[in-house]
């Protein structure tokens, strides 16, 4: 029978669904800025203390339902949105949350009014590109250990680890591989190892344990390269039964595909003890470009790439094909390899080979050279594991969300620049908005967006205590950033009030897609009963 449930229509769907966009914004709006507030959550089960948490990210996962279910799919939905923009970026969670509030609650007016809102959402989609094209012209690279350090200390907060990370992330760069465990002690170290990392995940999520959500990790594996699809289980059998004789229980395969056959064998074995642990990701890149990353990787762990274009066949792999590595890891987007086992004389050859050829294709083609240089800076790269420690298994958990969360915003920082902080770089977008020609909904979009890129600096100026309006009219047009702590107006690029471009443009993304949500949903539907009863 299907279950019973329960509508709400036009007006009241949209003011509910905006109810619960402003509760849960009000849970993390206390957590912008440097002088932020914090937010105390109780403790599920157990006698434990509640947790005092000033992470947007984390303070919306820790929020599971409101009371009022109509509510509780606005509240859902910045929840989605905060903890995406943490994992992709490592911050700008409670960023995200405030513009998305902000956007709805403007534009929504104006569809209550009789406006269309598939015209303003498209007015909020064309400023978007308006906005992220002003970011990039603001934007200005970073350099060196100093201005890491300057760029992360707000996250971490603690200066000794901002100065170790900033060493740790310039040395591994954009491109070295960087791990975050947690510590047998209360200090928190790190250890470097040559490593190599590709923005190519896993391949099935059936090779993940239920205890790994996040990504999986190998210990001592042995690696399979090759450019075969695997297609049936028969494919690897050879390969399984090779490391099975030889003790080698741990499985790390690169290949372009793996059908469903071939991940049964691999789970089986895995689940039944006779492979400790098993992983494939996704080869890197396409076509020739591929086949010499494939290469690439053979040689970094000592083993073959086993090539159909070279006529190799999967059922004559051996043990000696297989490479070896100190660890291997895999999260939906990426895979590393740290302590590879190939010969570091083979590996200086093979950088050879690449700078040669880069030297022949410098003048023809920057694609090609592009490659070439990616492959020569992960050949030679330096990857790092931090070892978070703290008094607490609480504080060291915290802090190991926040230092996952610099490594990847500094990353951001890196590939993309910086930008002036203290949601200054947001405001200064604003006059490109107004300027802009528009129909009348779809320039309601546009100023929707326009107001709402001040609510970020109104929230900092507001946690620590300053009336935000005269600030921010001041800061228009200004080329100085108000600091909150020094209570007067700084240099953003000299005092290192900065933000990753990364972090600013992925809060504006997802708070405008969330805002778009909630601006053409018309009707919300409750389900009371969840469970549907399928009838033979």
């Amino acid at each position: 029978m299907t279950p019973a449930r329960q509508m709400l229509h036009g007006r009241m769907a949209r003011g509910a669904f905006l109810r619960g966009v402003e509760r849960m914004t009000a849970l993390v709006r206390p957590t912008l800025g440097p002088l932020a507030r914090t937010v105390v959550v109780g403790r599920l089960i157990g006698p434990d203390p509640p947790e005092v948490l000033d992470s947007g990210a984390t303070i919306a996962r820790r929020t599971l339902q409101l009371a009022d279910p109509f509510e509780d799919m606005g509240a859902m939905l910045v929840r989605h949105l905060a903890w995406q923009t943490h994992e992709l970026v490592g911050d700008g969670s409670s960023t995200a949350a405030v513009l998305a509030h902000a956007i709805l609650r403007n534009a929504l007016r104006y569809v209550e009014a009789g406006g269309n809102p598939m015209q303003v959402r498209r007015g909020l989609e064309r400023g978007l590109e308006v906005v992220l094209a002003e970011l990039r012209q603001q934007s200005r690279p970073i350099d060196g250990p100093a201005d890491i350090t300057r760029l992360i200390a707000g996250t971490i907060r603690e200066r000794d680890v901002a100065e170790m990370l900033g060493e740790v992330i310039d040395a591994a760069g954009a491109d070295g591989a960087i791990l975050v465990e947690d510590a047998q002690t209360t200090r928190t170290t790190c250890d470097y190892q040559d490593g190599v990392r590709w923005n190519e995940g896993y391949l099935s999520t059936f090779l993940l344990r239920s205890n790994e959500t996040g990504g999986a990790r190998l210990l001592n594996p042995r690696v399979l390269v090759t450019d075969h699809v695997l297609a049936r289980a028969e494919d690897l059998l050879p390969c399984v039964e090779a490391c099975v004789a030889a003790d080698e229980r741990v499985l790390f395969i690169v290949a372009p595909e793996i059908k469903d056959s071939a991940v049964g064998l691999l789970s089986v074995n895995r689940d039944r003890g006779v492979l400790e642990g098993a992983m494939a990701v996704r080869a890197p890149s396409m076509g020739e470009q591929r086949a010499r990353i494939l290469e690439d990787l053979a040689i970094i762990t000592g083993g073959r790439c086993v090539s159909e274009a070279g006529g190799d066949r999967l059922a004559d792999v051996t043990l000696e094909d297989l490479g070896t590595a100190r660890q291997a890891w895999a999260t939906p987007t990426n895979f590393g390899i740290l302590g590879g086992g190939g010969s570091k004389a083979r590996i200086r050859e093979r950088i050879s080979e690449a700078r040669a050829e880069l030297n022949g294709t410098q003048k023809l083609d920057v694609f090609a050279t592009t490659k070439i240089q990616e492959r020569i800076g992960k050949l030679a790269g330096t990857s790092a594991i931090v070892h978070v420690g703290a008094p607490t298994s609480g504080e060291q958990a915290e802090l190991k969300l926040r230092v996952e969360g610099a490594v990847r915003s500094a990353r951001g920082a890196l590939e993309e620049g910086v930008v002036a902080g203290g949601g200054a770089a947001l405001l200064a977008c604003a006059p490109a908005l107004l300027c802009m020609s528009a129909d009348d909904d779809v320039r309601v979009g546009l100023n929707a967006l326009a107001e709402a890129l001040a609510e970020p600096m109104r929230a900092i100026l507001g946690n620590a205590g300053l009336d935000a309006g005269p600030i921010i009219e001041q800061a228009r047009g200004c080329r100085l950033v108000y600091d909150v702590l020094r209570r007067d107006w700084v240099d953003p690029w000299t005092s290192g009030l900065v933000d990753p471009v990364a972090v600013v443009r992925t809060a504006l993304e997802t708070s405008v897609s969330a805002a778009a949500v909630g601006l053409t949903a018309d009707v919300l539907i409750h389900r009371p009963d969840a469970s549907v009863t399928v009838q033979p």
